[in-house]
């Protein structure tokens, strides 16, 4: 096994260098094109005249491909991988650089099922049912568990290691590459009122985005860098391709395509929480305003983060090496939660904090941190960030120190999207999504296990590229018209035409000054809710046709904030069309469930002059649960709200 791990590391390095040439060689290209001959690094010109020259030597660059895949993370890159394998020609199209950024990049479990490991089938799904209370997408819970293994086997092949199962009930030191039969080191979450089961194993390094980047360049797809994909351009009502600019030289490009895959990830609004900064929702409202079905976009996301270190989310990692369990209380010193702190209970953060008891603390661990020095260590050496490291720069000793958190409002986190079929068509032909842009209602309001949002995100993934490279082998390219394409031309570019307005930044900030409160979002009440929209119909109006902005970077800055202001209203809107409170969804004026009238989905459309339709679907009556069971048995996790806290 050593030998795996030594050669781990030197992949690692081999990797780290390609980045760094790869990053090198993009700027010396992008500064050479835009000074207008060879750059040295030297060379040094001010940010008007950078600007200046970047808007005379900015091009229109034309590509066709079969399947244009829109991000970069595990989605994107299993769609790449599997839509190249079943013959077609795919570029990928990442914002940032594909390997280097998105939630995959910072995740650090994979949910993981095999009946021959003892893993129970049935018990695996009524806690997927119970978690999703009643209106998760059952056939989507089945696909995602049932294929978890062969998804892990494909991350595997493609060498990603994970750690090596040896006895021992902690994070083990051997990490590899595991035969086929041989079952890696899987741990069991802890037990709550929800969840029962559910077993995750771990990557065994940070830099696995690196080595998906290499599978995909491995098989003949090509990656497309700092390259936004803001619009989709459509044909006889077929999505035939895309447009977008590269965020470092400014090329406009139009990419004509058989077929799409949306895999840019979840709307957020740059939030505390890192890893989903640059997730802002453009795929999602791309395909939107394309004609698509959005699903599940009343549900959102919370995640408790340090108070003095905003970035950093804690809880379970340390409680997982020491053992020692973690203990959450308000500012009067008492624990509010009646369960183990777990994702469905989010919700009980805010609430305490709206009903005068913040803020919110986290006991400290009061352990010797030395002696589990080599435990802490590998932790910050592999995924989802080095958390204790980046704490300890903040001088925040969480394991002798009381620390207070709160619950920062992430987004459409593991709930919302474009609305899939099973094979991750959405209702526009030619347009799939994936992971966190795919609307399929696999965890409903709340998640269901940690590490199934990466599970799904690569089984889904699979699936929309397997689809799509059958439906561009059966399909001809149509070329959108003309006029249409520079239409878009104009209003993608707009904002650098622009001499003044407003700045995309101080926009966001707008953005997020509304959103953001945790009485908007988290405990939400009609008034409110009608207020926040008040607001956004605002941004939408005035700010956002007159977005301006200098140079490219800051043009990519003006697509994200406008994909904001649309996904904040279609959030909104779909949160006060359902008028109860169910999972982490709470509406202070209907705290109840409402299972006689809220057994559905919301789907939210795009009607005539740009106006948004609302309207639900029944939940299947066989994935609705016991209709007879007493409310408090049907829902063992209370909101701790209202008389006597029972609600």
């Amino acid at each position: 096994m050593e030998g795996d791990e030594k050669s781990v590391r030197r992949d690692e390095n081999n990797l780290t260098e390609l980045y760094a040439t790869e990053h090198r060689e993009v700027v010396r290209d992008s500064l050479s094109r835009a000074l207008g001959g060879p750059y040295f690094p030297i060379t040094i010109c001010s940010a008007a005249s950078f600007a200046a020259e970047m808007e005379v030597f900015m091009s229109e660059k034309r590509l066709k491909t079969d399947v244009l895949v829109v991000g970069g993370g595990f989605s994107g890159c299993f769609a790449a991988v599997t839509a190249r394998e079943n013959g077609a020609e795919v570029i990928l199209a990442e914002k940032n650089y594909c390997g280097k950024s998105g939630c995959s990049h910072f995740a650090r479990d994979f949910m993981l099922f095999k009946e021959e490991w003892g893993d129970n089938f049935g018990e695996w799904m009524e806690q997927f049912s119970k978690i999703g209370e009643y209106i998760a997408d059952q056939r989507w819970d089945e696909l995602i568990i049932r294929e978890s293994y062969d998804r892990y086997r494909d991350l595997v092949s493609w060498g990603v290691p994970f750690y090596i199962k040896d006895g021992s009930s902690n994070v083990p030191d051997a990490y590899g590459f595991p035969p086929p039969e041989e079952e890696p080191f899987r741990y069991k979450l802890r037990s709550t009122k929800y969840r029962k089961t559910s077993v995750v194993t771990k990557y065994a390094v940070r830099h696995k985005m690196m080595i998906c980047r290499k599978k995909v360049l491995s098989v003949g797809a090509s990656i497309l860098d700092r390259t936004m994909i803001t619009d989709l351009l459509k044909k006889d009502g077929r999505v035939v391709g895309a447009a977008g600019f590269n965020t470092q030289t400014g090329d406009y490009y139009i990419i004509e395509a058989k077929a799409v895959v949306i895999a840019s990830g979840l709307l957020s609004f740059r939030p505390a929480y890192y890893g989903v900064w640059s997730s802002n929702g453009e795929g999602i409202t791309m395909g939107y305003r394309a004609g698509a079905d959005l699903s599940g976009m009343e549900f959102g996301a919370g995640m408790y983060v340090c108070s003095e270190c905003d970035s950093v989310c804690i809880d379970g990692p340390v409680s997982d090496i020491t053992g020692i369990r973690d203990v959450v209380t308000n500012g009067r010193g008492e624990e509010f939660l009646d369960v183990g702190p777990h994702l469905p209970i989010n919700i009980l953060w805010p609430i305490e904090v709206h009903k005068g008891n913040g803020p919110i603390y986290h006991d400290a661990y009061g352990v010797d941190r030395n002696k589990f020095k080599k435990e802490l260590d590998k932790y910050n050496e592999t995924a989802e960030g080095p958390w204790i490291e980046m704490l300890d720069r903040a001088g925040i000793d969480i394991f002798n120190d009381r620390f207070e958190q709160y619950m920062s409002f992430i987004g459409s986190m593991f709930a919302g999207g474009l609305r899939v079929n099973y094979s991750c068509e959405t209702t526009v032909p030619g347009l799939y999504a994936a992971g966190d842009a795919s609307g399929t209602n696999f965890t409903g309001p709340t998640y269901a296990s940690l590490g199934s949002g990466m599970c799904g995100a690569c089984v889904t993934g699979h699936r929309a590229g397997l689809n799509a490279a059958r439906f561009a082998h059966g399909s001809e390219q149509l070329e959108a018209e003309p006029n249409d394409l520079a239409a878009l031309k104009e209003r993608i570019l707009n904002p650098l035409e622009r001499k003044s307005g407003f700045r995309p930044d101080r926009v966001l900030m707008r953005i997020q000054q509304t959103i953001f409160p945790y009485e908007v979002r988290m405990v939400m009440h009609e008034k409110r809710l009608t207020a926040a929209l008040t607001m956004f119909e605002f941004f939408r109006d005035h700010f956002i046709p007159m977005l301006n902005a200098a140079d490219s970077h800051e043009l990519r800055l003006a697509h994200e904030v406008r994909s904001m202001v649309t996904g904040a209203e279609i959030m909104l809107r779909s949160a006060l069309f359902r008028t109860e409170s169910r999972g982490w969804f709470f509406r202070e004026d209907y705290p109840r469930r409402d299972d006689k009238n809220w057994l559905k989905w919301v789907l939210v459309s795009q009607g005539e002059n740009g106006r948004m339709n609302l309207r639900t679907e029944d939940v299947p009556k066989e994935y609705q649960g016991d209709l007879t069971l007493p409310y408090q048995e049907r829902y063992p996790v209370t909101y701790g709200y209202g008389k006597g806290g029972t609600i």
